[in-house]
């Protein structure tokens, strides 16, 4: 399926040469550094992560400290990230809303690019700024300012969660006004100047059954490229998977209708052949980025953390701010913070994984996110299940979708059905099931 050139096949694709891997046989082109540069935010959205916010901000001091070890590799940082390890970097900004800080990311990438190119540094040429914002401040002369400035080297979105109906019952400021109208004229306007926009629709149970109207939607806006997800908290049932299977094959019959080429023209990430059979044993890659040291967070206050789920304004009190260094003393400087690494190393999918989620047969393509599941579970090794019916869901969906398309496009192939029955049975009636099995067929 076709979509934007994320910026780790760019650089596998301009540095053939420079296909790391790791110890562990892992292939590594970009690793992620992660400022979270306040923990504020203008809106209040229902199904945020981020139960635990404050109105802290990041100093400009702090950022540079963070970003000295990061290029240095000193207190311990070499071993953790570095230009052999990963030819490509990715600096995230992150909140709240990170917008709201924007004069000192501005600082932050002028530091970083002024110190990369002073240091003739290997990611001078390979080094990307990410924004995610909610748009509400897009309009603002500073925020312009900066996105006119970096154009070039910025990988910017605004969340839209699809039409205005989903959208607003879900991102909505503190006082319950609805925010859609603001999101989508920064989307537009953004789209309008040529550059590329990200989508990201979470899914949630409050909105699913608004599925279908949303993807429509951002179909009627201009992507062309749609991601959405489903939230990994809990709150799931068998109703909301059977909900999410009658939207998608709302969806599917849309696409079909429209007829989108998913080999060229068009990707959503709902629908993938690859995904919904089982994984080969051998397969130890964790889902997560958040593991095996691909990615590093540091907070406000200069803690270090695997990942922004690990800060204490994502864990809602639940559990303790999994931080492994600081800003002042480096990365595992004390016994605790090395436990934690040395278990964020060696987490894979077999350990995080139970013989029933390791060998289920529909294992492909099914995620999770380690933060959370530390969140829920007291561990990182321990995945978090709740996101489970709706892969199954999604899994029939996918059967529906891409066997019609084959047959719609002359394809002999067909995508295999691994769902149990029993699991189906949960989710659609059996004379639904038997047309799954009949579209699968083949002539």
């Amino acid at each position: 399926m076709k979509r934007t050139e994320q910026y780790s096949d760019q650089i596998a694709r301009l540095y053939p040469s420079k296909k790391v891997k790791t110890d562990d046989g892992q292939r590594i082109l970009t690793q992620s550094i992660t400022f979270q540069v306040t923990d504020d935010c203008n809106l209040a959205c229902l199904y945020c992560y981020q139960g635990h916010k404050g109105k802290n901000r990041m100093s400009f001091e702090t950022a540079k400290k963070f970003f000295d070890l990061v290029v240095s590799g000193e207190k311990g940082f070499k071993s953790y990230i570095n230009p052999e390890k990963s030819p490509g970097l990715v600096v995230d900004f992150i909140g709240g809303e990170p917008f709201l800080e924007i004069e000192l990311i501005d600082q932050i990438c002028t530091y970083i690019m002024d110190k990369l190119i002073e240091l003739d540094h290997p990611w001078a040429m390979k080094t990307m700024f990410s924004i995610c914002s909610n748009g509400v401040l897009y309009r603002d002369e500073k925020v312009q300012a900066f996105l006119r400035k970096w154009a070039n080297r910025l990988s910017f979105s605004v969340t839209i969660d699809g039409n205005k109906e989903l959208h607003d019952s879900c991102r909505v400021f503190p006082d319950g006004g609805p925010s859609y109208d603001i999101a989508v004229d920064a989307a537009s306007d953004w789209m309008k100047r040529g550059n590329h926009m990200g989508s990201k629709i979470t899914i949630a149970p409050g909105n699913i059954s608004f599925l279908y109207d949303a993807i429509k939607h951002m179909v009627d806006l201009g992507y062309d490229e749609i991601n959405a997800n489903c939230v990994y908290e809990k709150g799931w049932t068998p109703v909301h998977a059977t909900v999410l299977y009658d939207q998608m094959k709302r969806i599917s019959d849309y696409f079909l209708e429209q007829n989108f080429d998913f080999e060229r023209d068009f990707f959503c990430s709902l629908y993938n052949e690859d995904f919904f059979q089982p994984k080969d044993p051998d397969d130890l890659q964790s889902w997560c980025g958040g593991v095996g040291n691909s990615m590093i967070a540091c907070d406000p206050q200069g803690r270090i953390f695997p990942c922004i789920r690990y800060m204490e304004s994502s864990l809602n009190g639940e559990q303790e701010p999994y931080s492994i260094g600081d800003v002042d003393n480096g990365i595992g400087c004390t016994e605790c913070y090395k436990c934690r690494i040395n278990c964020m190393a060696k987490i894979d999918r077999r350990t995080q994984s139970t013989d029933e989620c390791f060998y289920c047969p529909i294992a492909a393509g099914c995620s999770n996110c380690s933060g959370y599941d530390y969140q829920v579970n007291g561990t990182p090794d321990s995945k978090a299940t709740y996101i489970c019916i709706m892969h199954k869901a999604r899994a029939l969906g996918n059967l529906y979708f891409w066997n019609k398309y084959y047959r719609k496009n002359n394809m002999s192939k067909r995508m295999k059905n691994y769902v149990p029955d029993e699991w189906a049975l949960e989710i659609i009636s059996e004379s639904e099931l038997n047309m799954l099995k009949e579209l699968e067929r083949e002539d």
